[in-house]
């Protein structure tokens, strides 16, 4: 029975069961607690020899799965023949796993919503456009780094124009305000969704991450960097990109703890 649980997994992850039993898995994946996390930890530690580039381990931890024993047919009359068990898993792959625990436990003990802020933070530098005839109080105050001044001007204004929430919310951001620059960057958003406009689109959702993980708050964050990360030509897509996947699975696993 373990054996076959041990193909039934392994085959999941690599998408070759027929079409009944992936859904049956799936299900059981979705609907039993315990089995959910075995699968995120897989998920995990397959990430995390990615991340050593150990691609050969892998394919041979695989293949003692494959020649333990042939696949049994799943019984779609009976679910509970689908019960994940990892021990057998953990045993076959100790060959390997033990190359990448320092690297795992490392990464699980360092990996936070605030480091990988640390590590992705870039400042926002605002362009001068050419022919520009006047440069507002908004922008002046933002240019000196006159956080207080930017947010005074703003709150002067009528906040209607993204360009001044966005500088507005970069500011709060600066001052770890973060409530309030999160509730200015959602503005910039709902603004060009009620208009059909991007104007500060990709500034705001990556500012947006950003402040959630500096307040701690990843579930948001990791949305809105996965949708970044899709989007080849978002203007933060290579920013994005240096949150490595297996951080993302880290900080998904914490946040939902």
């Amino acid at each position: 029975m373990e054996d076959r649980n041990e193909h039934l997994l392994i085959n999941f992850f690599d998408r070759t069961l027929e079409e009944r039993e992936m859904r049956e898995v799936e299900e059981l994946i979705n609907t039993d607690l315990e089995v959910r996390n075995q699968w995120q930890y897989l998920q995990l530690a397959v990430e995390a020899v990615e991340y050593a580039a150990l691609y050969d381990q892998v394919a041979a931890v695989k293949e003692n799965f494959r020649t333990i024993q042939p696949v049994e047919v799943l019984q779609p009359s009976n679910k509970k023949n689908v019960r994940v068990m990892m021990r057998p898993f953990m045993r076959v792959a100790a060959a390997v796993l033990v190359l990448i625990v320092g690297t795992i436990a490392y990464k699980y003990f360092t990996v936070s919503a605030t480091h990988v802020y640390e590590k992705t933070f870039i400042a926002y530098n605002l362009s001068t456009t050419r022919g520009q005839a006047t440069i507002t109080d908004i922008e002046q105050a933002y240019r000196n780094k006159n956080w207080n001044g930017v947010i005074a001007a703003a709150n002067s204004s009528s906040l209607t124009d993204n360009k001044a929430l966005f500088l507005a919310a970069m500011a709060h951001l600066q001052l770890q305000n973060f409530a309030a620059a999160n509730k200015l960057f959602e503005q910039v958003l709902r603004n060009n969704s009620q208009t059909g406009d991007d104007y500060f689109q990709d500034e705001a959702q990556f500012y947006l991450a950003m402040s959630n993980l500096a307040d701690n708050h990843p579930a948001q964050a990791i949305i809105l960097l996965q949708q970044i990360r899709a989007d080849k030509n978002h203007l933060y897509h290579q920013q994005a990109m240096q949150v490595g996947k297996m951080d993302l699975q880290l900080l998904k696993i914490k946040a939902n703890r």
